[in-house]
């Protein structure tokens, strides 16, 4: 996976939420666990795509659900 294209991605959906990263950067650990999350997500659903699996993420983390509650 590319990295660079996963953040990018990630502010993308982030910014749905509010949230700019380009003004409010994401932590090096807030990085790690979305990220560590979209592998998991992507282990336990291969047939979804990529893209998904961001929202489905993000979304979760926003709102304090799955992995991140």
């Amino acid at each position: 996976m590319d990295e660079k294209l996963i953040e990018k991605m990630l502010g993308q959906a982030l910014r749905q939420y509010g949230r700019n990263i380009a003004i409010d950067p994401l932590s090096p650990h807030e990085k790690q666990i979305l990220k560590l999350a979209l592998q998991e997500r992507r282990t336990e659903e291969p047939d979804e795509g990529l893209h998904a699996h961001i929202e489905d993420v993000v979304y979760d983390y926003v709102t304090n659900q799955g992995l991140f509650s």
